[in-house]
């Protein structure tokens, strides 16, 4: 199994920005909304919270590259 690395954390919209410019270049990202997952489950939520997005090992570099060109 394939280690999964931290790559980028910020608002909504920004991760949802850098979400589809990876999928476009077939990476796919692992996205954990806290939030989300809170209202979906009846709890309260901190609404200061960012979402935090992971890759794969073997895709980090190439994601990299797309962070850096979104200047997020």
């Amino acid at each position: 199994m394939q280690k999964q690395i931290f790559l980028f954390k910020g608002s909504f919209i920004e991760t949802k920005r850098l979400e589809f410019e990876l999928i476009s270049n077939n990476i796919n990202p692992i996205i954990i909304n806290n939030k989300q997952s809170a209202l979906l489950s009846g709890f309260g939520y901190n609404p200061n919270e960012n979402i935090v997005m992971y890759v794969f090992e073997d895709q980090l570099e190439k994601s990299k590259k797309i962070l850096q060109s979104l200047t997020v």
